[in-house]
């Protein structure tokens, strides 16, 4: 008993001489992230500041969504339009009804500007204007087409008006597809080799969407098809002479006006050396009104003459 206490407390005293010995040849940790061999061997050089991180492009490859507030619309009915993209972009809207009739919708007269920024939503009609469906029934599409650049080109789909806010457009988004794709891969401006087409998604992107045009779901108040119009033929004694209808001019006598209005009017005829005819008329629906107007000359003025020099005159006749 006693041999075998004495040879454990030999080889634990053993263990603690060796103990040093193992932690020289360790490695030690001197400060956060730096390692370095406590034999004294040469430390690792540092290259952290020859590194440089280059962060990847935010959005990656251009993408744009679209879509609408309802997936069905009765004619007459407000539309709201919502789209984003994921890179800064030029955004061209167009609408293509159930006949095959395209119009751009955005950009337009009423909102110009059609640079939109990434990560947000926007939604047309604004406030200032509005957008309601015409029809006719069926399915209509909305195309979107993003541009990453605002290229001289696009001055093309900016021929918006006041008379045509909304202007037609024979093959819509087909169209500013074909000349985007023609201008992304044709030659350099020296001709000398072409340049090299720019990939397809980080030069332009398209979505679309559909939606479904009902009738109207308002009904139509009756109508009475009754004549709203008739005409009135006027002649004069002398004629040549000329026509005012409700203070507008006519032209001259004899004369026949089409597509006046059922109701009175104040009629007025004038010449020259005759005095005036003025009366008020009545014209009923689909007839002609007759009217045969004898001129009465104007009396001659007594004329005039003064006789005397100065201030002191004499007036006879």
């Amino acid at each position: 008993m006693k041999t075998r206490v004495l040879c454990g407390m030999l080889w634990v005293l053993g263990a603690l001489l060796l103990a040093p010995k193992i932690v020289e040849a360790a490695t030690v940790v001197e400060g956060a992230g730096a390692y370095k061999p406590h034999s004294g061997e040469r430390e690792a050089p540092d290259v952290s500041s020859r590194v440089a991180i280059v962060p990847r492009p935010l959005g990656g490859v251009l993408k744009v969504d679209i879509s609408t507030d309802r997936s069905r619309y009765h004619i007459g009915d407000p539309i709201r339009i919502y789209f984003s993209v994921n890179r800064d972009a030029y955004v061209f809207i167009f609408d293509t009804d159930a006949a095959g009739v395209t119009h751009q919708i955005f950009p337009n007269y009423y909102d110009r500007d059609n640079y939109v920024r990434a990560g947000r939503r926007y939604m047309i009609p604004d406030r200032t204007y509005d957008l309601e469906v015409t029809g006719p029934q069926g399915d209509e599409k909305l195309t979107i087409v993003a541009v990453a650049q605002d290229f001289p080109f696009l001055r093309e789909w900016h021929q918006y008006s006041r008379r045509n806010p909304y202007p037609a457009s024979r093959d819509g988004a087909a169209a500013l597809i074909r000349r985007i794709e023609s201008f992304r891969t044709e030659p350099s401006a020296r001709g000398i080799r072409p340049v090299r087409p720019v990939p397809r998604e980080n030069f332009w992107a398209e979505d679309w969407t559909t939606f479904y045009v009902m009738g109207s779901n308002r009904v139509p108040p009756r109508e009475y098809k009754v004549a709203r119009y008739g005409r009135v033929e006027i002649d004069s004694t002398p004629d040549n002479a000329r026509i005012y209808l409700d203070g507008q001019y006519y032209g001259r006598t004899p004369q026949i006006i089409d597509r006046i209005e059922v109701g009175y009017h104040s009629l007025r005829v004038e010449k020259n050396g005759y005095e005036p005819y003025q009366t008020n008329i009545y014209v009923r629906p689909n007839d002609t009104r007759h009217i045969d107007i004898f001129l009465k000359e104007t009396k001659p003025r007594p004329s005039y003459r003064w006789e005397g020099i100065g201030f002191f005159q004499r007036r006879g006749e």
